[in-house]
């Protein structure tokens, strides 16, 4: 078997995730007194709130008003009567409510309950015993009043009622007519003002219509701006042309080569036509003839002169050259013409195209203001005349509006007088009930509080998900007493289980037990040894850096001294049968501090032959470095881990520590492991 080390991210002491019911039973017995204090304190505030709540009577009446009601004697001077829609009605309603819960209509109901002026308390009190609720889909305002007293419910119900009655009639009376009569006075001056600053506007800026205006003279503007860029960009084409024909007329010649003849042949020569003449002749003369005939000689004689004529001429060569006036400089000078005239009349051109831009730009500046102006007298002429409108109307219809407010079954309706239940609303049970809940809210709260805060372990599972390693043997109260019987049976399982790890089928001999509490892992370290010696058949070593001291006390004089190159080491036999225990690691390479990591592996490998088991008790401080020097020596490093008292940073810091020292982690033992849940239920999960 070789042992594995898992290297996972680091998690908290207890797990994140979901837990079982096991786990959530533990955790709730674990927190029994906090979760029995957290019911009570529950329990108490709902018995609390219990007692200082009696029964209640709750009076309720119903009002239905009616959305725009005031205003239906106006329907022949406005127009039929729009819809009211759903918001412009909830606004309505919402301003009504408000109205009822107006300090005016309180202090007036308080008066005709009691007859005298209230006081801000009771004012207060009084308020928010009164309830206005709007009734869903409809007109309807539900006024209702709590109190212990049901007459003095329905009493109130009643005095509010009338109080808002009372109220709307004097905030809903017109009393306008005369500012209004002053503000359409007021709008016709102004009117008429108006009216005259526009035609004398539009006159004054030769205005019809002042849209098309502008925008004519806009589309003006914007084509002489054009007609203007298209000048000038042509007369600057036009020079540059007119430059660069000057400069190739000054450079032209002014005659030019037409043609050039080079020739050897001489006019009037007859050489070469004689030298054919006297060949056909020869010809002829040898067909007729003999070649010894004298007179072939001759022509041959004849044929040579010719010849030597022939090359004599060819040595005489003669040249002639023809030239005529340079047609390009003609070209030249008529493009040079055309273009002079051309830009000549571009500029006359771009001269009448500015003063029209300047008188354009002008008619659109002047148009501008006038619009300006115009928009401005415009849209006060809409808005007095808009304001006008309305005057009128409101005026005409003033007096119907104050005489539909003044009959109050115009718009308010009392659908229902108020009523309330003959027995009172009961709340004590409820409060009751409440109270336990918040005391189990109170309770869970607590206990998931304790799970995140908690850093110590209570169970393995939470042990091996917060390290990563497997637990190999978990001891509760009982089994960590190593003297007693369960302690020894434990301690004989998990030393079996040391002794058959194998790597590549040769078994470990050294192990080393890390943890940061001396007496608890010297103990295990001991009960393992003393079991491994008890089934190994061979010696075993214990080497307690921690506890040295205590067993060279217990020795005395009993000590051995083994040679280990040039240190030794001193060793104590145990009352068990085959356990010695070393009296002087610290003078030896695997305690001194000044001694290296060779010495330390090379001391190691003298007692491997020594004896068939090593087991070795890590230092307290495990992160020094003579320390960290043992976790790489050990075939498997064991880290020892109290239950409810090993906090999670120390130990997986130990775990790291192992790990970065080059050390094999097999797992780690749990001890002192009690258990919260009662045997009973823990059996039958």
């Amino acid at each position: 078997m070789t042992p594995v080390v898992q290297t996972v991210a680091e998690t908290p002491a207890t797990p994140r995730g979901l837990l079982s019911l096991r786990d959530l039973l533990v955790h709730v017995f674990y927190n029994q007194k906090v979760i029995l204090a957290c019911l009570a304190i529950g329990l108490m505030l709902g018995v609390a709130a219990a007692v200082f709540s009696p029964p209640k009577f709750t009076a309720a009446s119903l009002i239905l008003l009616r959305i725009g009601a005031t205003q239906a004697a106006q329907e022949g001077l406005n127009g039929p009567q729009t819809y009211q829609g759903g918001e412009v009605v909830l606004r309505a309603l919402q301003s009504e409510v408000q109205i009822i819960r107006s300090d005016p209509v309180l202090q007036a109901a308080m008066a005709k309950l009691s007859e005298a002026d209230a006081d801000p308390a009771a004012l207060g009190k009084f308020a928010k015993a009164l309830k206005v609720e709007i009734e869903d889909g409809s007109n309807v305002l539900r006024i209702a009043f709590t109190s212990r007293d049901r007459d003095y419910a329905l009493r109130a119900v009643q005095a509010v009622t009338d109080a808002y009655i009372d109220r709307r009639a004097e905030l809903y009376v017109n009393a306008s007519r005369d500012r209004q009569d002053r503000e359409i006075d007021r709008y016709d001056t102004a009117l008429s003002q108006t009216e005259g600053e526009i035609q004398r506007i539009r006159q004054t800026h030769d205005v019809l219509d002042i849209d098309k205006d502008v925008a004519l003279a806009s589309d003006r503007l914007e084509a002489l701006i054009q007609r203007a860029n298209q000048a000038q960009e042509r007369r600057g084409a036009v020079a540059a042309e007119l430059a660069a024909v000057s400069r190739q007329l000054a450079a032209a010649p002014e005659r030019v080569l037409d043609s050039q003849e080079r020739t050897n042949t001489t006019p009037n020569d007859e050489a070469r036509n004689t030298l054919l003449r006297l060949r056909q002749d020869r010809a002829h003369v040898v067909e007729q003839y003999n070649e010894d005939w004298p007179g072939l000689a001759e022509i041959d004689a004849r044929i040579a002169a010719a010849q030597a004529q022939i090359v004599e001429n060819a040595q005489d060569i003669r040249s002639s050259d023809r030239t005529v006036r340079n047609p390009v400089a003609d070209l030249l000078v008529q493009r040079r013409v055309s273009l002079g005239i051309e830009l000549a009349s571009l500029q006359r051109q771009s001269a009448e195209l500015a003063t029209q831009l300047a008188a354009a730009r002008a008619r659109v500046g002047d148009l501008r203001t006038a619009e300006m102006r115009l928009h401005d007298l415009e849209r006060s002429r809409s808005a007095s005349e808009t304001i006008h409108r309305s005057l009128l109307i409101g005026r005409a219809g003033a007096a119907l509006e104050d005489q539909a407010v003044d009959d109050r079954n115009t718009t308010v309706r009392v659908v229902q007088p108020p009523t309330a239940p003959l027995t009172g609303r009961d709340l004590r049970p409820t409060l009751i009930l409440a109270g336990a809940a918040l005391g189990i809210a109170l309770a869970i709260a607590a206990t998931a509080v304790g799970i995140v805060l908690r850093q110590v372990f209570i169970a393995p599972g939470e042990a091996e998900s917060s390290l990563g390693l497997d637990a190999l043997m978990s001891l509760d109260a009982t089994a960590s007493n190593l003297r007693s019987d369960a302690g020894q049976a434990a301690m004989a399982r998990l030393a079996s289980l040391l002794l058959d790890l194998e790597i590549d089928d040769r078994p470990l001999q050294v192990f080393q037990f890390v943890g940061d509490d001396a007496g608890a892992k010297g103990r295990l370290a001991l009960g393992v040894a003393q079991a491994m010696a008890a089934r190994a058949g061979g010696a075993v070593l214990l080497i307690d850096l921690d506890a040295a001291d205590h067993y060279r006390r217990k020795a005395g004089e009993a000590v051995q001294r083994l040679p280990a190159g040039p240190t030794h080491l001193d060793v104590a036999r145990s009352a068990s049968v085959g356990l010695w225990a070393a009296v002087n690691p610290s003078e030896t390479p695997l305690g001194a501090p000044a001694a290296t990591a060779e010495e330390a592996r090379a001391f190691l490998d003298l007692m491997r032959g020594a004896f068939s088991r090593i087991v070795l008790v890590g230092a307290r401080d495990f992160d020094l470095p003579d320390a960290r020097r043992l976790h790489g020596l050990a075939d498997a490093n064991i880290l020892i881990v109290q239950a409810e008292a090993t906090r999670a940073p120390a130990a997986r810091r130990m775990r790291e520590v192992v790990l970065v020292s080059g050390g094999d982690l097999l797992g780690f033992v749990f001890t002192g492991r009690r258990r919260h849940v009662p045997e009973a239920i823990y059996r039958w999960l």
